[in-house]
């Protein structure tokens, strides 16, 4: 068995996934605003043969082949879009429209613990899959 290096589109997707766990687990809003970067950064630039260079302050992030590193950005930043939709603005509106606001809190708030965890074994799940190297799930 070969031994190689871990290629660059991984290392992106394994990035990309960290980033989507971290904005539901540490900092909601600031990671997915560096996902939104990255995919911004990546729409801007044009692919010069396979190639797209991201510069940030003085680091430069070179990224060879993106295919899998592409398909997780999207797909996080997919996912992150969908989680603040849920996770947010559905309990907040089923919570103002709710004739008992006792009972529609307490649902709420079991609404979005489950969903929450959700979201993060899916999280988890298509981390491990960026890791092998393999496409998400979800």
């Amino acid at each position: 068995m070969i031994n190689r290096g871990p290629s660059p589109s991984g290392n992106f997707a394994v990035i990309c996934q960290s980033l989507y766990l971290a904005n539901l687990l540490l900092l909601p809003g600031i990671f997915f605003l560096v996902l939104l970067y990255y995919y911004l950064q990546y729409q801007q630039h044009k692919l010069q043969d396979g190639v797209v260079e991201v510069q940030v302050d003085n680091n430069k992030i070179r990224i060879r082949n993106l295919g899998i590193g592409k398909v997780h950005l999207i797909r996080s930043l997919q996912l992150s879009v969908l989680a603040g939709i849920l996770l947010a603005l559905v309990p907040l509106i089923v919570i103002y429209f709710s004739s008992q606001l006792k009972s529609s809190i307490m649902v709420g708030l079991i609404y979005f613990i489950t969903l929450h965890t959700g979201f993060i074994l899916i999280g988890m799940l298509n981390l491990s899959r960026a890791m092998a190297k393999k496409l998400p799930l979800f």
